[in-house]
C-alpha cells in the first residue's frame, strides 16, 4: 500500500507531515486531505493560502486539496 504525506499549509503556515500514511490508492489519500480541511476549518483565515499538499514517499507532490470557505461566509 502506498504511503502518503500530508502536509498542511494553513493561513500561509505550513505544518510538515513527517509519518505519513497509508492508503490504498489516490483517491482515499484524497478523502483524507480533505477531511483534514474539514477538521482545520475554523482555523482557516485565508482560504486562497491554505490546502494540504499531499506527497508519496519520493516527496513528490501528488495533489492538493484546498481549503474553502463555509457555505454561510461565501459572499453573494
Amino acid at each position: 500500500m502506498p504511503k502518503y504525506f500530508f502536509n498542511v499549509v494553513l493561513n500561509g503556515h505550513s505544518t510538515v507531515d513527517g509519518l505519513g500514511q497509508q492508503f490504498p490508492d489516490d483517491g482515499a489519500a484524497r478523502a483524507h486531505a480533505h477531511h483534514l480541511t474539514i477538521l482545520l476549518a475554523d482555523r482557516c483565515r485565508d482560504p486562497a493560502n491554505s490546502f494540504v499538499a499531499v506527497s508519496g514517499l519520493d516527496g513528490r507532490l501528488a495533489f492538493k486539496v484546498p481549503f474553502r470557505l463555509p457555505q454561510s461566509e461565501v459572499p453573494n
